[in-house]
């Protein structure tokens, strides 16, 4: 009996503790940014370089949209779903310690591990499920670039400025790379809106968190402030790009055979040595 009070003050310290937290939360999330301070006059063209740490509050928005949740309102639901599935999971701890006989022999200490290991784990099932997602969508993007690169150099050979090239880009890589051309298309409406190349490229590379694009936009800024021909620095840098992939490709079938070991042995040399060996087993066995 004092066991059960004890199991249900637990969880009623851990419901006002998750309902404090979230109103933290939503406190947090209503409080006014600090104001930016502008410059008195713009900065001059520079290479590109990353800037100060975005606060928390971004870097997660920005990874929920890499995982495909664009609603405005999405940071807070992803945090409802940590801390609900939280709750959830103790819930169905306590049903488990109720229904299941081996779960119910346990002793006062185990019950509560098993509590909180349920808990834990319903806390972590929404950020494993954005990992995932956000794994995938930067593959697309890696996989995306050269063909972007290929694009854009056939169009600034044509004669086409960098902007207008990144903009045909985006629309002949719309039914193919769609998640590559929503970035591009992003940086042509900050283009459009205004903002300075620098600011516009920046943003991309730091939102599509890939190195190559942040190579290219970074070359492309160099190109732009030392008046070097943009074809020939995206020919080589597509060139070297190709390149990195087939090394990428054989470094992984150089690592094949190694994984493959332990499989051969297990599947391989069993079987040999029954067939070599049984033979003379059953000769001595038959002999006794």
């Amino acid at each position: 009996m004092n066991f059960a009070v004890s199991s249900w003050l637990l969880l009623g310290s851990f419901v006002g503790c998750a309902l404090m937290f979230s109103v933290a939360l939503l406190l947090l999330n209503r409080l006014p940014e600090a104001p930016t301070r502008t410059a008195a006059k713009p900065a001059p063209d520079v290479p590109l370089v990353m800037s100060s740490p975005e606060p928390g509050n971004s870097v997660l928005r920005r990874q929920l949209a890499q995982a495909g949740f664009h609603h405005p309102k999405t940071v807070r639901w992803f945090l409802y779903a940590k801390i609900g599935l939280a709750i959830a999971g103790l819930l169905a701890s306590l049903v488990l310690i109720r229904l299941v006989p081996t779960l119910r022999d346990l002793g006062p200490v185990p019950r509560i591990g098993f509590q909180m290991i349920m808990a834990v784990l319903g806390y972590f099932v929404p950020v494993m499920f954005v990992d995932r997602r956000r794994a995938a969508w930067l593959k697309r993007i890696e996989l995306a670039l050269p063909d972007a690169l290929d694009f854009m150099l056939i169009c600034v050979e044509a004669g086409q400025s960098t902007d207008v090239a990144v903009m045909r880009v985006a629309d002949e890589l719309a039914p193919v790379h769609p998640e590559l051309s929503a970035g591009f298309v992003t940086l042509t409406e900050s283009l459009a809106a205004g903002a300075s190349r620098q600011e516009a490229w920046l943003k991309l590379a730091q939102d599509m968190e890939n190195d190559d694009l942040r190579q290219l936009a970074t070359i492309i800024m160099q190109s732009s402030n030392m008046g070097t021909p943009v074809a020939q620095t995206l020919r080589v840098f597509s060139a070297d790009l190709r390149d990195q992939r087939i090394r990428r490709i054989e470094e992984r079938a150089n690592i094949l055979p190694t994984k493959m070991t332990l499989g051969t042995m297990m599947f391989t040399v069993p079987p040999l040595l029954i067939l070599l060996l049984a033979p003379a087993i059953y000769r001595i066995i038959d002999s006794f």
